[in-house]
């Protein structure tokens, strides 16, 4: 395991997360229709570059069961990009599309979870079950219940504050 690229994904992965918590809270101010205004749009493509990073980034940390991580995590980007296009074009499959990459997600996720529980559990655990409650919380606004989606990225970016704490490279190699 390479913490260092650990670390970076992580710091990416919460930069990205704090993005995301003011697309959610303003999703949910200004209704479901405003993911199709200019600013919700730039919003997302800045997220969905965001991704690109964060993946090779945890790539390069040598995951158990990497290829997991990889190829969903590749998938999640692609079908997203693509949603993005379609989104951009004023499309609702754009969103549909969208919500269908991030359900890879947390499958995604499954590798950075069983490496990074070595190093803390509680916040490993957080962290990818916050992911999970996000992804499940986004096809909920549809059904105004979009905080759903903002406990869980609340709860994703405790997960990954407290690993980014925990991961001093110091204390880490000296417990592998």
């Amino acid at each position: 395991m390479n913490v260092k690229y650990l670390f970076q994904g992580n710091m990416i992965s919460l930069i990205a997360s704090l993005i995301i918590l003011l697309e959610l809270i303003l999703l949910e101010v200004n209704g479901i229709n405003f993911i199709f205004s200019l600013p919700s749009v730039i919003i997302l493509w800045i997220i969905w570059a965001m991704a690109i990073p964060s993946v090779l980034s945890y790539h390069m940390v040598k995951l158990e069961r990497q290829k997991m991580l990889d190829f969903f995590g590749t998938l999640a980007v692609i079908i997203a990009g693509i949603g993005l296009v379609f989104l951009t074009l004023g499309k609702f499959l754009g969103v549909e599309l969208i919500l269908l990459g991030y359900f890879f997600e947390p499958i995604a996720g499954i590798p950075i979870f069983l490496t990074a529980k070595k190093i803390k559990l509680t916040y490993s655990s957080l962290f990818f079950w916050g992911a999970v409650i996000f992804t499940a919380g986004l096809p909920l606004y549809l059904f105004s219940l979009g905080p759903v989606a903002i406990v869980g990225d609340a709860i994703k970016m405790i997960g990954l504050i407290g690993l980014l704490l925990t991961l001093n490279t110091r204390t880490v190699v000296k417990r592998m």
